[in-house]
């Protein structure tokens, strides 16, 4: 009776033990609620949606309404195939939670009004410019706006670019590039000096994820950015929204 009674006392411990040993991912959230949780804290975004499969080895996460340079984005998406399961210790930061993706594929989505209402915030009245607004087409997109310079007068001069937007390493660029002062096409040497003020637009660094990108598309309304990243077909969810 003494022996079968050490034994239960035995066993309770070693249960005890392997309870609070065990690791707290496991006890207090699934992989896509951490995930969700980090997203949420790093972005601070309008709304996220996240899926990830049982074992955590692939996640779909689509976040919307966040910042990044200022410049509001409309929604980005990524779905991701890991090197492992992801854990607490890996998701405490972003830069962490990238170590573990092996590969993804993402889209970035921006509206036109957004762009739009950056320049007005950032750039009415600072540096002489004002008035800037940008419209998108699928050929490409046009800036316009007013610079005024002071010498002796006040010359207010009318500017305006034309190009397009391109994928590079680094990130979002405006390439193939045009500027025009009053209607008159600037030189080369200018036109070279102004991209490498302005670029790149969105820096990939930026976004805490090794996203590829294949395509641009644009019209009038919206710039899609995107890698074809899609939903998984089934998978556990975690939602929030503010």
């Amino acid at each position: 009776m003494l022996f079968w009674r050490k034994n239960i006392i035995i066993t309770a411990i070693i249960i005890a033990i392997l309870f609070c040993t065990a690791p707290s991912w496991a006890a207090d959230e699934r992989v896509e609620e951490t995930v969700g949780k980090l997203l949420v804290r790093e972005f601070n975004p309008e709304s996220i949606f996240v899926q990830a499969t049982n074992g955590g080895s692939f996640l779909y996460a689509k976040a919307t309404g966040i910042m990044l340079e200022g410049v509001r984005i409309e929604s980005i998406s990524i779905s991701a195939m890991m090197k492992g399961m992801p854990d607490k210790q890996h998701t405490q930061d972003k830069y962490g939670l990238a170590d573990m993706i092996y590969m993804s594929r993402g889209e970035i989505v921006l509206l036109t009004k957004d762009v739009n209402d950056y320049f007005k915030r950032t750039m009415d009245d600072i540096k002489g410019f004002k008035n800037l607004t940008c419209n998108f087409s699928k050929d490409g997109f046009k800036i316009s706006g007013v610079y005024t310079a002071k010498f002796i007068f006040t010359f207010n001069i009318k500017l305006s670019a034309i190009g397009r937007l391109g994928i590079k390493e680094d990130g979002l660029h405006v390439v193939d590039t045009n500027f025009y002062i009053d209607g008159v096409k600037q030189p080369e040497m200018i036109t070279k000096r102004l991209l490498q003020e302005i670029n790149p637009l969105i820096k990939k660094k930026k976004i805490p994820f090794p996203i590829a990108f294949k395509e641009i598309n644009m019209n009038g309304e919206r710039v899609v950015i995107t890698g074809n990243p899609q939903p998984l077909s089934s998978g556990n969810v975690w939602k929030y929204s503010r």
